[in-house]
C-alpha cells in the first residue's frame, strides 16, 4: 500500500527505487481543495529490497498531475497544477530537480509554457514533454506542444498530432509511444489512438488503435511489450426529456501492445478494481501499479499498490 491514498500519480524509477511526488492526496474536509483532495507536496520512496515506503524530500510547492522522469543522476518533477479552494487547476511551468534522494529539490529550467496532465519520455538521454493542458487567455486548453530539454534549455519538437490530455506513454528502443488520452474541447472525448515518435525524423506516426478509448490510464513496459492499465471515461448522453447528461465509468482492464506485430490484446486478467489517475512503472521485470481512484473524477481515491508479473 502507498503511505496515503493518492490519485493523479506520475511515478518514476530513480536509483532503482520507485518515487512518487505530488499528486492529489486524500485529506480532511477542512484542508481539501477539490472534493476530499488536496495537492500534495510530499514525496515517497519505495525500496525494492525491503518492499517498504518511506518519506522523501518535500517539494518546494504542492502539485498534482506532476510528471516525474529520471535522467542520469537527477530526477525531474515537471509542470503539473497547484490547487487552492478558489482554483484547483493552476497549471504551472515549474521544474523541480532532485540530484540525490536525501537532498532537497532545487529549481530546474522552467517549461516555455505551463503544462500539466502531459506525457514524459527519455529518448537518447534527453527529456521530452508533450500534450496535456496549458493556459491561453486565462483559460485552460488542451495542448499539442512538444518540448525537449537539450543542454539545459527547452527546444520545440514536432507537436502531437492532436491536442489532448491524460494520455500515457512509454519509451522502447528510443522510440516514444503515446496512447489514449482525451480532448476536453470535444465534450471530453476519449481517444484510442497510439502514436509513435521517431526522434531522428522528428515526426509522429499512427499505429494500431487501442481496444478501448481511455484517459487517465497508466502504462509500462516489460519484455518489450507495452501494458496499459485502467482509465476513465466521461460521456454525454441525452435523457428522456432531451437534456444533456454526463455518464462516467472507470476501467479495470489490462491491454497489451506488441510493437513488432502492431497488435493490441486485452489480457484475460484485470486489475483488482477499476481505477483512473493511477501510475505504473517497471522495476526488476515487474510492473508496479500505484494508487488512483476507483470512480471517475475525485471519488474513491485509493492507496492500493498492485504488482503485475508475467508467468
Amino acid at each position: 500500500m502507498l503511505p496515503t491514498p493518492l490519485q493523479e500519480v506520475y511515478p518514476a524509477v530513480f536509483n532503482n527505487r520507485i518515487v512518487v511526488a505530488g499528486a492529489f492526496e486524500q485529506t480532511q474536509k477542512e484542508f481539501a481543495t477539490l472534493a476530499h483532495l488536496k495537492a500534495s507536496d510530499k514525496s515517497y520512496i519505495f525500496d525494492y529490497g525491503s518492499q517498504s515506503w518511506r518519506r522523501g524530500p518535500s517539494l518546494p510547492e504542492p502539485r498534482h498531475h506532476l510528471g516525474l522522469i529520471a535522467n542520469n543522476e537527477k530526477l525531474y518533477a515537471i509542470g503539473g497544477f497547484n490547487a487552492t479552494r478558489d482554483n484547483a487547476w493552476q497549471v504551472k511551468s515549474s521544474v523541480f530537480v532532485l540530484s540525490n534522494e536525501t537532498n532537497s529539490w532545487s529549481n530546474g529550467p522552467e517549461l516555455p509554457i505551463p503544462m500539466g496532465e502531459s506525457v514524459y519520455g527519455l529518448i537518447n538521454g534527453q527529456i521530452h514533454v508533450a500534450g496535456g493542458r496549458s493556459v491561453e487567455n486565462g483559460q485552460l486548453i488542451d495542448t499539442s506542444a512538444h518540448w525537449v530539454l537539450k543542454s539545459g534549455k527547452w527546444q520545440k519538437a514536432a507537436p502531437l498530432p492532436i491536442a489532448s490530455n491524460s494520455a500515457a506513454s512509454v519509451v522502447i528502443d528510443n522510440q516514444w509511444y503515446v496512447m489514449g488520452g482525451r480532448v476536453n474541447a470535444l465534450d471530453f472525448k476519449n481517444l484510442s489512438s497510439l502514436w509513435r515518435y521517431d526522434v531522428k525524423r522528428d515526426l509522429w506516426e499512427s499505429l494500431a488503435a487501442m481496444p478501448q478509448p481511455s484517459a487517465g490510464l497508466a502504462s509500462a513496459v516489460i519484455n518489450g511489450q507495452i501494458y496499459a492499465f485502467g482509465g476513465e471515461e466521461y460521456k454525454f448522453v441525452k435523457s428522456k426529456d432531451g437534456e444533456k447528461q454526463m455518464k462516467t465509468r472507470t476501467f479495470d482492464q489490462i491491454w497489451r501492445y506488441d510493437p513488432k506485430s502492431n497488435v493490441w490484446f486485452t489480457e484475460q486478467i484485470s486489475m483488482t478494481s477499476t481505477r483512473h489517475g493511477l501510475g505504473a512503472v517497471s522495476l526488476n521485470g515487474q510492473i508496479y501499479i500505484l494508487g488512483g481512484a476507483m470512480e471517475a473524477g475525485a471519488t474513491g481515491t485509493t492507496a492500493i499498490v498492485e504488482r503485475f508479473t508475467l508467468n
